[in-house]
């Protein structure tokens, strides 16, 4: 939770320096703060990084409900199965 709270504050000490708004990819680090991060997808897929030097099962959000969760190996790329139409947002740790 403080590293959530360490990032949030980063972005907004930033908006402020430069004037501007956070980027989609500065949002999207603030909602991933833990080891899984969402790298692309495309029809039917989605690739998530594991961040850390550990095991992790993570997944992604969706519309709807969200795919089973799976386990990616330490610093791994790992391909999570999504449903026709499924856009994911982010990736998130199970």
């Amino acid at each position: 939770m403080a590293r959530l709270r360490s990032v949030l504050a980063a972005i907004a000490a930033a908006m402020l320096i430069t004037g501007g708004t956070a980027t989609a990819a500065e949002a999207a680090q603030a909602r991933e703060p833990g080891c899984a991060h969402l790298l692309g997808y495309g029809s039917g897929w989605a690739d998530i990084h594991n961040a850390c030097g550990y095991t992790v099962f993570a997944t992604v959000e969706v519309d709807g409900f969200d795919p089973s969760c799976i386990q990616i190996g330490p610093g791994a790329v790992a391909t999570i199965g999504l449903e026709p139409g499924d856009v994911p947002y982010y990736a998130y740790e199970c």
